[in-house]
């Protein structure tokens, strides 16, 4: 078995995984002051509540954006697991990563793309819904060629609402009309439409840019959200980034020239 650690702005996602078999999942709140006692002890909860021991996870697989935790998570699950990490990162990337500022590439997109060529195929757009919402451009030879990030309607309806006195925070449901009759109805139709017009628009600049045929794979928070909405979208995979995971630890594993990265 092995742990997944997909440590994003907003949340931090643990999956466990015997083969490639998601036999567990968890989802922790992001917070940048956590101790390495902290994330041993999540560790050591969620262990608990699979019934499983530490002697029978024999990896770790991280794809992190918060560098502050990386130290405390290191030293949190070093304290309690004797196998090796593997740290996704551009230097220990399984795949070409060309763009300008390889060095730049976020692991979670580095993970997204391992996943999305491996299962599907290329060339492929990758949309991961988290606290922002990237898209993810892979080759038909599984090279990320770069993409587009933009912020997720509930962050840019934060925003609005933090700075705009007569409005306030409202449900993110999908509206029946874009001509709203009450304030949060008018919120609604222009924070999730205009959204949703946003992200189908960006998709159809990818195709006309890229290839007409090019498949749309949505993964994260709101994916399922926006594949309901968005004829373009073909494939919704909620467990895509714990998939990379697993697949970069199996490469690791089986490439004498990506050994575990060990911090």
């Amino acid at each position: 078995m092995i742990l997944a650690y997909d440590i994003g702005n907003t949340n931090i996602v643990v999956g466990l995984l015997d083969g490639e078999d998601i036999v567990g999942r968890w989802r922790f709140t992001t917070r940048r002051e956590r101790t390495a006692d902290e994330m041993r002890f999540e560790a050591r909860s969620v262990l608990a509540e699979a019934q499983v021991a530490a002697s029978d996870i024999h990896g770790i697989a991280v794809a992190s954006v918060v560098p502050s935790l990386h130290p405390p998570l290191d030293a949190g699950l070093r304290s309690l697991f004797g196998c090796p990490i593997v740290w996704i990162d551009a230097r220990t990337s399984p795949i070409r990563l060309d763009v300008d500022e390889p060095w730049s590439v976020g692991a979670d997109r580095i993970v997204d793309c391992v996943a999305g060529y491996a299962l599907y195929g290329g060339p492929l757009l990758v949309i991961d819904f988290g606290t922002a919402v990237t898209f993810d451009l892979i080759s038909k030879d599984g090279a990320f060629l770069g993409g587009a990030i933009a912020p997720e309607m509930r962050l840019a309806a934060d925003a609005l609402t933090q700075r705009a006195a007569q409005l306030f925070s409202v449900a993110l449901d999908v509206p029946q009309s874009v001509v709203g009759r009450t304030t949060a109805d008018n919120l609604r139709a222009g924070l999730v439409l205009g959204f949703f017009d946003l992200v189908a628009g960006v998709i159809e600049r990818f195709r006309r840019e890229v290839d007409p045929s090019l498949r749309v794979l949505a993964t994260g928070g709101k994916g399922e959200l926006y594949y309901q909405n968005i004829d373009s979208i073909e494939i919704y995979d909620p467990d895509l980034t714990l998939k990379g995971l697993r697949i970069c630890w199996e490469k690791a594993q089986s490439s004498s020239a990506g050994k575990p990265t060990l911090r």
